[in-house]
């Protein structure tokens, strides 16, 4: 993942996704993807939710509520494509790319630049203003995404990566996180070219995300996109026993 660059399109896109997501009722499972077209707006998903959402409502709303953020990027035509009443099937494995950092969904350098606020963001790995350009720019996981559609797994990585010692000889670290065990019962996870490190959180995290899940429901989710240096207190919690031998 990669920091996005306040007032850009993605940056919107992505705000825009989450609080759509924050009008649907968070025990309903739903993927809602925002796509700008610079002269409009599609929002495109599919929600198990029966109650259907007033898109009107909710862009006046939004940008009141989100008015430093908007700038010259304000929505104002758009598409309305959201199934409701729909089965999505949950999410059960998820690969993914976490970094030692602050906030571990971003590389430190991103965090550094960002904190700096170079003009250009001109790290590398920063893509705002290219996006900028495109033809289209859509919102990205997770952002949009209700826990059952991979949310939950995500930040599920984000606890076990939190728990690795900050000194531990790594930059990045990706997970292969899933919510199924194999026919002997043990656990499916696995790092990426690292069997010890595997073990050693196969030893101590027992995959059970039904706290997780309480405390991620207590939050507003968008404030990982207003607000990228901070991160979660409980996914910080640290878990006793934990030893890289």
């Amino acid at each position: 993942m990669t920091i996005k660059k306040p007032n850009s399109r993605i940056f919107l896109v992505n705000l825009f996704a989450d609080f759509i997501l924050s009008k649907i009722p968070n025990t309903e499972d739903s993927v809602i993807k925002v796509v700008d077209c610079k002269n409009f707006f599609v929002v495109k998903g599919k929600t198990s939710s029966k109650d259907l959402l007033n898109l009107s409502e909710l862009i006046t709303e939004f940008s009141t509520k989100f008015l430093n953020y908007i700038s010259e990027n304000k929505i104002t035509h758009t598409i309305d494509l959201i199934e409701y009443d729909q089965e999505l099937k949950s999410y059960k494995d998820l690969t993914f790319t976490y970094y030692n950092s602050d906030n571990c969904s971003y590389h430190y350098e991103q965090i550094t630049a960002y904190k700096n606020k170079k003009s250009s963001y001109d790290y590398i790995h920063f893509l705002n203003e290219i996006n900028d350009d495109n033809l289209i720019v859509q919102s990205e996981f997770p952002h949009g995404y209700s826990l059952n559609q991979g949310r939950l797994l995500y930040y599920y990585g984000k606890h076990i990566m939190y728990n690795i010692p900050s000194n531990y000889p790594v930059t990045y670290l990706t997970f292969n996180l899933s919510t199924e065990k194999n026919e002997d019962g043990e656990q499916l996870f696995s790092i990426n070219k690292n069997e010890e490190l595997t073990s050693a959180v196969l030893d101590v995290f027992d995959f059970d995300m039904s706290w997780l899940e309480n405390e991620i429901k207590k939050v507003d989710w968008y404030v990982e996109v207003t607000n990228p240096l901070e991160d979660y207190d409980f996914l910080k919690k640290i878990v006793g026993g934990f030893i890289i031998i």
